[in-house]
């Protein structure tokens, strides 16, 4: 690290005292009860010491304020628990602007209760933390001024807190490029917290890491998508000088039409007389920083929901096509996991390419190509698809790649893949135990 990371020891009461904030990119507050109650425990248990060390926080200094990196879960438990113990300088402790997320201010209001029943059903303990408590319990307080160095050392230390997802680290990065305008910020935001954080990171995961991979004809390793990967997600900077960028210059055009179109449609589209216009994102294109990073996620997760691509959905807009069906049966059938993975990811990439025109014929394609491995290998896990599909020895080519260089839905429904039962050494085995996928495989020949 090329910042000088300045170090303290810190006791609670120091801690709250200090001008803190959770910055926008932060997750809400999620401890439950389980963790509030090993925190209180743990700190009776060692309260018998001078000290009792209860974590390590990570704070970026942000022009004097100070932003928490690491540490807002303990950080808010412990001005939960403040309020219970008669501190006589409450007022001194930090005054933190939680931000009103619908999750935290959920688990603050049921953590507050459950700590009042904890101490109303163990007097002994606030006596014992009334005096212990904020004087007594540290903390190691890490500060440092470069926020991407923060992230740095928050990754690779080792604590309670969970571990940022490269998701996190790209909305920061991406909040950091919308510049000088806090509402367009606290709309963005919106636009995340409203989709579930785990719905965000298989959009990244399943969807666009794999995509973007594949396409290009590189790997994807077994562990998935990183926070080694995020620099994927990051692409043209408007606040940069792009003169020398051709590359970026139909992006940017594109964008700033869009957005001259609906600025002075703005009256007629907020009656609904207009319709907005949306911006032609492509998956494999590069990305916009900044409030179009959040726009893009909002597209495709409207439209990953609309296919019922997510755990428990079925289509919005859906057609009972037998594959559709078969998809849906064995969503979570282990033996056909990665094959299904991978059938959602293909047909994706192309209804984005192209369109949902002709998404039976699209299907058919889609399935044939993903549903190959379980014809063809004895075995199928993550490096078995990631094999099949970069570097197949199976005699089928690379589909994403094949998509990336179509410009037709005529080119895509010409993909060939060859079915012959010789060739496919574990059909037989698809026929006894699985003779409906077997059925539907070779429906209309090979």
């Amino acid at each position: 690290m090329s910042q000088q990371v300045e170090t303290s020891i810190l006791n609670l009461k120091e801690l709250l005292e200090l001008y803190l904030s959770i910055p926008e990119y932060q997750r809400p507050y999620t401890w439950t009860q389980k963790n509030v109650f090993q925190l209180l425990d743990d700190v009776i248990r060692f309260s018998v010491y001078p000290e009792y060390r209860i974590g390590t926080i990570i704070l970026h200094n942000n022009n004097g304020k100070l932003d928490i990196v690491d540490g807002q879960q303990r950080i808010i438990t412990s001005l939960l628990i403040s309020r219970f113990l008669d501190y006589k300088d409450t007022e001194k402790l930090t005054k933190l602007d939680i931000p009103m997320h619908e999750k935290t201010i959920e688990n603050i209001k049921s953590n507050f209760k459950l700590i009042e029943e904890y101490f109303d059903s163990n007097p002994n303990a606030k006596e014992i933390l009334r005096d212990y408590f904020l004087e007594h319990c540290t903390v190691l307080v890490l500060q440092l001024s470069n926020l991407d160095e923060a992230f740095q050392l928050f990754d690779s230390s080792n604590n309670r807190g969970k571990a940022l997802f490269p998701t996190d680290l790209l909305k920061a990065y991406h909040l950091r490029e919308i510049t000088g305008n806090d509402e367009k910020k606290r709309e963005m935001v919106d636009l995340w917290e409203n989709i579930k954080p785990e719905h965000v990171y298989i959009l990244f995961s399943d969807y666009f890491f794999r995509i973007k991979q594949w396409s290009r004809n590189k790997p994807v390793n077994d562990v998935g998508f990183t926070n080694q990967e995020i620099d994927l997600f990051k692409g043209v900077s408007e606040a940069n000088d792009n003169k020398h960028n051709n590359w970026s210059k139909s992006l940017l055009m594109a964008k700033n039409f869009v957005d001259n179109y609906n600025s002075q449609n703005q009256t007629m589209i907020e009656f609904k007389a207009m319709q907005p216009l949306n911006y032609p994102f492509q998956i494999d294109q590069p990305m916009i920083n900044g409030e179009y990073f959040f726009k893009f996620v909002e597209y495709y997760y409207s439209l990953v929901n609309k296919l019922g691509f997510f755990e428990g959905n079925k289509q919005i807009e859906t057609h009972t096509s037998k594959i559709n069906m078969l998809i849906n049966q064995f969503e979570n059938n282990k033996y056909f996991r990665y094959v299904n993975s991978l059938y959602k990811t293909a047909l994706l990439y192309v209804v984005d390419k192209f369109s949902q025109d002709e998404v039976d014929s699209i299907e058919k394609i889609c399935f044939k190509y993903a549903f190959y491995p379980r014809f063809y290998f004895e075995q199928v896990q993550k490096k078995t698809i990631n094999k099949y599909v970069t570097d197949s020895d199976a005699g089928v080519h690379n589909f994403f790649n094949y998509v990336n260089e179509s410009y037709s839905i005529r080119d895509i429904l010409h993909f060939e893949v060859k079915t012959s039962e010789e060739k496919l050494k574990n059909s037989k085995k698809m026929k006894e135990k699985w003779e409906k996928v077997y059925s539907l495989y070779f429906e209309g020949g090979n």
